[in-house]
């Protein structure tokens, strides 16, 4: 028997050769003085996964984001806003448009308005003592009002494309009280296409997401001395 301690044909060097497990214990089995550790229970559901485990739903190759995430900017208009506040704002000077030209007639051509009215006057019973002056300042006044309202819509529609909630409210409100007055004149085609512009802007300012765009504050809306959105 060989000396393990000199050169030989398979110990050149003369060292013993190093043993796989010094202590002389099983492969797989802790060492003296070393406790057995359980194997691993998985994660439960919820929970972090471990490094290097991709969770459910995550993508492990950093390409587009899972099926059901969001990839939208919180801060881009809807298009249901944005095409809300178009259809108010060219129904609006559309109908700014027809109003000014009818104030503009009666203003040029009053007298030959007046005595209209009065032929008209002439042939119903029981008018009073209206006269065709009266009724000619009552169209004047409410041509004006209607004038008003029209611009007062254009500037509620630009308000609502800056996210002025505030805005939109209005513009629903005036887009309802338009549609009430299509109503009573449904039987002419203008009154029909105000009527689906009106209840087409109330649909849209609550649709596509417009709620939650409105709900985050613009930092020029937010209180002095706050970063933050309100809520």
């Amino acid at each position: 028997m060989s000396d393990p301690n000199f050169p030989s044909a398979d110990n050149p060097y003369g060292t013993p050769p190093a043993s796989p497990n010094p202590y002389g214990q099983p492969a797989g089995e802790p060492t003296y003085g070393q406790q057995a550790q359980p194997p691993a229970a998985p994660a439960p559901y919820g929970q972090q996964q471990p490094y290097g485990q991709q969770a459910y739903g995550e993508n492990p190759y950093g390409g587009q984001p899972a099926y059901g995430t969001s990839t939208g900017d919180p801060d881009k208009r809807p298009g249901t806003v944005t095409a809300a506040a178009i259809v108010a704002i060219v129904m609006s000077t559309i109908s700014l448009l027809m109003f000014l030209v009818v104030t503009v007639g009666i203003f040029v051509a009053r007298d030959e308005v007046e005595d209209a009215i009065n032929d008209e006057l002439a042939n119903q019973q029981g008018m009073g003592d209206i006269s065709a002056g009266d009724l000619t300042a009552v169209v004047l006044v409410v041509m004006l009002v209607f004038v008003f309202w029209c611009i007062s819509a254009i500037v509620l529609g630009i308000l609502t494309l800056r996210r002025r909630n505030w805005a939109r409210i209005m513009l629903v409100v005036s887009s309802a009280v338009t549609a009430l007055f299509s109503l009573l004149g449904i039987t002419s085609g203008i009154s029909a296409l105000t009527l689906i512009a009106a209840v087409a802007v109330i649909v849209l300012l609550f649709t596509g997401g417009a709620n939650q765009w409105f709900a985050k504050r613009q930092p020029d809306q937010l209180p002095t001395g706050t970063s933050q959105p309100w809520g």
